[in-house]
């Protein structure tokens, strides 16, 4: 499983992602983050990278899932680490 890295320096990993149509050349990517204390939440975004997404779906288990993230990745790192710093002082 591979390590991410927000750029506030959290690192999370990925357990889940699909996606569905979102319109004509749209896809909604839904992928649910790891924290390092296991606590996990979901989070979206649309893109229309569709020869990546092409590839990605393409792919099977935990290389497809991170495939996907990777397309949406640069849309929900300030809402992931958000999450994460939630998490982090509330411990």
């Amino acid at each position: 499983m591979k390590n991410y890295t927000t750029t506030q320096g959290q690192e999370f990993t990925i357990d889940y992602a699909s996606a569905i149509t979102a319109g004509y050349g749209h896809q909604k990517i839904t992928a649910y983050v790891m924290a390092e204390n296991g606590d996990k939440k979901e989070f979206s975004a649309k893109t229309n990278n569709m020869p990546d997404f092409d590839e990605a779906s393409d792919l099977e288990g935990q290389a497809k899932y991170e495939a996907l993230f990777d397309l949406v990745d640069y849309s929900l790192d300030g809402e992931i680490s958000e999450w994460l710093n939630e998490i982090e002082n509330a411990d």
